[in-house]
């Protein structure tokens, strides 16, 4: 069946991540097109820095580029993200079942975490190490396939999927690397989307942490409307015209205060 282009650059995004190389026959065929067609969608997303075109076909992009997030993005705004992890915290009760998604902030929220019992699903190793010596911490490890990306270890995947719809979450702190008010929450590969709707699908009530720099900025992949969270979690950084705005859409969001002291 023939594709809408978005649908069809989603494929090609996903396919580059999972194989790292595709060939312009096969997308071809497997997405019902001209050759023709296909090498323009490639040559979109080689400008959007998702891969690197080859002869007869594509493979993923090995530099960091623009558009993507440098490794040292874990290194910014630790301050910000400590201060969201305190917030987030306060959520959080005593028998509660969470799901951290992936991410530097749901790593500080770890950091936080072990005081009292809890149970806690997760699909990020560095989460999974944080968590693996709190004896109150009852932890399970989300299977699946192993995605190495900078200095991220997470499993995504259908595994993923399958494993997580056996089970429902009292909250799920949700990571995203951007928030625009047309597209919603946005990231960079198409492989994290499934997993994170399955995240979604199995929870009662979705909190999304997220630093305000992420704030109207766009990625390449939208994965959820704003509409679809129970509350925003970002940091003091965030100017008042931009916190309106998104307020206006009726999610709460929680300001956290940044200790520069």
């Amino acid at each position: 069946m023939k594709l809408l282009r978005k649908q069809r650059l989603e494929f090609i995004t996903s396919q580059i991540q999972l194989q790292r190389t595709v060939h312009v026959s096969d997308l071809s065929v497997a997405l019902g097109v001209t050759e023709k067609t296909i090498r323009l969608d490639l040559i979109f997303l080689e400008q959007a820095h998702i891969l690197r075109r080859i002869h007869g076909g594509a493979e993923v992009a090995d530099l960091t580029p623009p558009l993507l997030p440098s490794n040292s993005y874990k290194t910014r705004f630790t301050l910000e993200k400590s201060a969201i992890a305190r917030e987030a915290l306060k959520l959080i009760n005593e028998g509660d079942i969470i799901l951290l998604d992936d991410g530097s902030t749901s790593l500080a929220l770890a950091t936080l975490l072990g005081n009292f019992n809890l149970t806690v699903l997760t699909n990020d190793i560095l989460i999974i190490n944080e968590l693996i010596s709190k004896p109150k911490i009852t932890l399970y490890v989300i299977g699946g396939r192993l995605q190495r990306e900078g200095d991220s270890l997470l499993i995504y995947g259908d595994d993923a999927i399958q494993f997580i719809k056996k089970y429902r979450v009292d909250k799920l702190f949700l990571g995203t690397s951007t928030i625009d008010l047309q597209n919603g929450l946005m990231i960079y590969y198409y492989g994290d989307r499934s997993t994170k709707r399955a995240f979604m699908g199995a929870a009662k009530n979705i909190i999304c942490l997220a630093d305000s720099s992420k704030f109207d900025e766009s990625a390449f992949i939208q994965f959820s409307s704003i509409e679809e969270l129970d509350i925003i979690i970002t940091d003091s950084n965030i100017d008042h015209e931009t916190l309106q705005k998104y307020e206006a859409l009726g999610v709460p969001i929680i300001v956290s205060d940044v200790n520069y002291n």
